[in-house]
């Protein structure tokens, strides 16, 4: 317990120092606000500028809840199948529900002005018929004054229509007079502003009638009639009964003049005809209950032109609040389709349906694509995690045959290439450094130091084609007057060529071991003549390699005591001799060693004259091709050796080698380029 006590302010202290200034200041922030809210409510004292203090915290709450979502919106949109989905949201559900809202808006709008229209219209049918009625009223009232007044004809006649207009009152004016009918009713006279022709809607304080003035007759038997019907809460609730209900709404009294929202008219309606103060209470009016989760109830309202007390028409602060229901709406739009209206209704549930399975599947498939993709997509993000951990070993399943299986297709042969580019890698380093011994061994077998003779001086150079070498020069003294000249050029390249080169020097280093007198006409010559030793290697080498492996060999005794050079050529270059500025080539004795068992070789000698320059090469020397195709050849290096003989031997094969590296176009040699200079001194 104490280390845990000692642990956690070093763990506070710790996570502090990682937030940002911002949320150090907010931690800051809310730390002040605790001791804000205690002082207020313990102490109810308030703090100083603790209204820049709130200001400031919400400013910076908002602040880092915006960075705050920014990183979780980040971290959850990392994986693909997140982003997938957000992306399906914003293109495909976001749209449908903006789609499905603006059709609810455009229903609820058109709806309600479908049942705006319908109470708009039944009002004027209402009205009209008020108008119609009071002309008939007019006309039966004149055809009776020539008996009477016309009283007892318009009672008769408002008893005839008491079941169409059961609220109806008139006034009626003659030359005898002014009849009231009913005799209760609310106008005792006609309004001073009304005049034939009207007909509207007449408003004084919160009730409302159905009005007209009109003139039947003329000279003594004219009428004129001013007829209305109090439009009441029960008549408004008859007015599209069981579709709707209807109540006039006053938007605002302060817009009303004196007489609307203070005072009535001067004769107001009779009690029994009044409308309510507050219309439709007490009312047991009520909508019919819902069809369906979608039936909800739709609210809709319209101005409508009212004519005042004085005469003014107003259309701005009174109207027609409607309350009702979709079906309600659509079963009137419809009631003229009769029997045929239930088919249309199973014809939209059948499409309606058919949209909803469409829809089903269509979430199904794009579920089983999202997921198709993702996991492909975890699969490869799985792979690479392993080959990025060095498991190249790691195979990515194929489950389908689309574009992300291939994409695993390459993956898995991308990780199999590499793999077997790894192996063949190791592979080649321990070749490599096989090759790297292998040369290190060859460099031994080349002279380290070449002889040191009193009338010849000798140097000479092999540059590998690659790491080991095909081709062979020697110089090996036999005794103190006579020196083994040797140059040999192997088929082929690499190690083959390199071990038929280790066997042809250790066989010549063998045969000039043995050093028996070989009697000619010239004299005595110490050890085996030049035809002989490379016939002896020609049947070692013809007996030791397969058929296909073959050297071309120039050989050579120098006697120092007489300044000749005793030398057979088997096949080889013939060397270039150059003496007073003039080039010749010395002579081929025989086929190259190691094709056929019995070849005969002859030996030649040159005798070698202060200043005289020898110069025996392999093909690497002149065979190396420029870019058009065209070789060093023969004739450039024997040019190029008579320019240049004067100068030391080292700096002619410095020349030699920079002018063939120089002609070839390839960056690296194609063949090993060897030389062998010797001049007499």
């Amino acid at each position: 317990m104490q280390l845990k006590t000692r642990l956690r302010p070093s763990s506070f202290l710790s996570w502090f120092r990682r937030l940002t200034r911002k949320e150090k200041l907010f931690v800051f922030l809310c730390f002040l606000q605790v001791i804000s809210q205690c002082s207020l409510r313990l102490f109810s004292v308030s703090l100083p500028f603790s209204g820049w203090l709130d200001l400031l915290f919400v400013v910076l709450a908002f602040v880092l809840g915006v960075v705050y979502l920014r990183r979780i919106i980040r971290r959850l949109l990392w994986r693909l199948r997140n982003r997938l989905i957000v992306t399906y949201i914003l293109i495909g559900v976001v749209p449908i529900v903006l789609i499905l809202s603006m059709l609810a808006i455009s229903g609820h709008l058109l709806l309600g002005q479908v049942a705006a229209y319908l109470v708009t219209t039944e009002l004027r049918r209402h009205n009209d018929m008020v108008r119609d009625t009071a002309y008939s009223l007019g006309w039966n009232v004149v055809d009776h004054l020539k008996t009477d007044s016309g009283e007892t004809a318009a009672r008769a006649y408002l008893e005839g229509i008491q079941d169409r207009l059961p609220n109806f009152q008139a006034v009626i004016k003659t030359n005898s007079g002014i009849l009231v009918v009913p005799p209760d009713a609310g106008f005792k006279e006609f309004p001073p502003w009304s005049q034939p022709g009207f007909q509207g809607v007449l408003c004084s304080g919160l009730e409302y009638a159905l009005a007209a003035h009109v003139q039947t007759g003329r000279g003594d038997h004219r009428a004129e009639v001013f007829a209305y019907e109090p439009a009441d809460a029960q008549w408004l609730a008859s007015l599209l009964p069981g579709m709707a209900l209807v109540k006039f709404q006053r938007y605002s009294t302060s817009g009303l003049p004196e007489e609307l929202g203070k005072r009535g008219l001067p004769l107001s309606f009779h009690p029994v005809h009044m409308l309510h103060p507050v219309v439709g209470e007490g009312l047991n009016l009520a909508l019919p209950s819902a069809g369906a989760w979608w039936d909800f109830a739709v609210r809709w309202g319209t101005p409508v032109e009212v004519w005042l007390a004085d005469g003014q028409r107003h259309s701005r602060s009174v109207g027609i609040r409607i309350e009702s229901r979709p079906s309600l709406i659509i079963k009137q739009l419809f009631a003229s389709l009769g029997d045929l209206a239930g088919t249309l209704k199973w014809i939209l549930v059948v499409i309606g349906g058919l949209f909803l399975v469409v829809e089903i599947a269509s979430l199904v498939f794009g579920v089983s694509l999202t997921r198709s993709i993702t996991r492909a997509v975890a699969d490869l993000y799985d792979a690479t995690q392993k080959v990025k951990a060095g498991d190249f070993s790691r195979r990515v399943p194929i489950r389908s045959t689309d574009q992300l299986s291939e994409l695993a297709l390459s993956f898995n042969t991308m990780t199999e290439n590499i793999q077997r580019l790894i192996i063949e890698s190791k592979e080649k380093e321990r070749l490599q450094s096989e090759l790297e011994i292998a040369r290190e061994v060859q460099t031994q077998l080349f002279p380290k130091k070449l002889p040191q003779l009193k009338t010849l001086e000798l140097r000479g150079l092999c540059n590998p084609a690659r790491v080991v070498s095909g081709d062979y020069y020697d110089c090996v003294p036999i005794d103190a007057a006579h020196t083994a000249l040797a140059l040999g050029d192997i088929s082929g390249k690499g190690i083959s060529a390199a071990l038929l080169m280790a066997s042809i020097q250790s066989s010549l280093r063998a045969q000039l071991s043995f050093r028996p007198e070989d009697t000619r006409a010239g004299g005595t010559v110490t050890g085996l003549s030049t035809a002989k030793l490379v016939a002896m290697l020609n049947r070692q080498l013809y007996e030791s390699t397969t058929s296909e492996k073959f050297a071309s060999f120039f050989y050579g005794i120098y006697d120092e005591g007489k300044c000749r050079l005793h030398y057979t050529n088997a096949g080889h270059l013939p060397p270039i001799f150059i003496r007073d500025g003039k080039a010749t080539r010395l002579d081929i004795s025989g086929l190259v060693i190691g094709a056929f068992p019995d070849v005969s070789y002859e030996e030649h000698s040159i005798d070698l004259r202060r200043g005289d320059l020898l110069v025996a090469f392999t093909d690497g020397i002149t065979e190396p091709e420029n870019e058009y195709g065209e070789e060093f050849g023969d004739r450039r290096l024997t040019e190029l050796l008579l320019l240049n003989a004067h100068k030391p031997l080292e700096e002619l094969i410095a020349v030699v080698t920079t002018a063939v590296n120089e002609w070839q176009s390839s960056p690296e040699p194609m063949d090993d380029m060897t030389l062998l200079l010797a001049r007499r001194i």
